[in-house]
């Protein structure tokens, strides 16, 4: 159902994508994971407790986050990690559909003896890789820096292997939405774009769904709900999110071949 050379060459052109942003969460997490110690004993907790709780829970800054090394990395390193995670899993997904359209490769790869649903597919195999290899990284660093420097009696790697596995999923899911709108757009930059609108879409759906009782419907509009980060770092991981996240990601991508079979790129 897939075809290896496709695979192996979209690995290829996106290494360097995937570098840049490997490290830029990398450092995220150095920052902000590392930086545990210094907010735990500088009276953050007493100064959240004074802000509207509407307000600091739709940052993910609850006053418990500050007190448990594991529920602050989880509901709020990884918080911002996944958003990060997630606009640059969209505009991968986007970028390997819109990419052959813009630079004109679509009439070679296309004519090609392989169906445009198996290049699809090719290239969503392809993603699945790039985007394990992020969060593999994502959750060595947390393991290190937490485990190894933060707080080695307290970081558990189990309930953190559990958050970073529903932040992978929740970026597959953003994928396969990325892949079932990308045979609309014909340019790059327009997928991108709407990476970036829906990354911080889906970030502020889920902050507005926790800040106001009269808006929580629309958490169920974000893929930041269905991982439940914190859930996942207290132990209690949410196995809807287990079941929806990975269906969105299969259906997204059994659309966007649906999609590119009948797009017509003469037009």
């Amino acid at each position: 159902m897939f075809n290896g050379n496709i695979s192996a060459t979209e690995i290829s052109l996106n290494r360097r994508g995937l570098l840049i942003w490997t490290l830029v969460i990398i450092i995220v997490i150095l920052v902000y994971l590392g930086s545990f110690a210094f907010l735990e004993g500088a009276g953050l907790v007493e100064m959240i407790e004074g802000y509207p709780e509407a307000f600091t829970a739709g940052l993910g800054m609850t006053p418990e986050m500050f007190t448990d090394v594991n529920l602050y990395n989880g509901g709020l390193v990884l918080l911002y990690v996944l958003l990060l995670a997630s606009i640059y899993s969209m505009m991968l997904a986007g970028g390997m559909v819109t990419r052959d359209v813009e630079l004109g490769t679509i009439e070679f790869l296309y004519t090609r003896p392989v169906s445009r649903p198996v290049i699809l597919v090719s290239k969503a195999f392809a993603f699945l890789v790039l985007v394990s290899l992020l969060w593999i990284a994502a959750y060595l660093a947390s393991t290190v820096v937490g485990a190894f420097w933060v707080a080695p009696a307290l970081f558990d790697i189990y309930t953190q292997f559990s958050a970073h596995l529903m932040g992978y999923l929740a970026c597959l899911a953003a994928g396969g939405i990325a892949f079932a709108l990308a045979p609309l757009f014909n340019r790059s930059q327009a997928s991108t774009s709407l990476a970036i609108g829906l990354g911080f879409g889906f970030f502020l759906l889920n902050s507005l769904s926790v800040m106001y009782e009269q808006l929580e419907f629309l958490q169920y509009l974000s893929i930041h709900y269905y991982a439940n980060l914190p859930g996942a770092a207290a132990g209690e991981t949410f196995m809807t999110g287990m079941v929806v996240l990975p269906a969105l990601f299969l259906g997204g991508v059994a659309v966007g071949a649906v999609l590119i079979k009948k797009k017509d790129f003469t037009a």
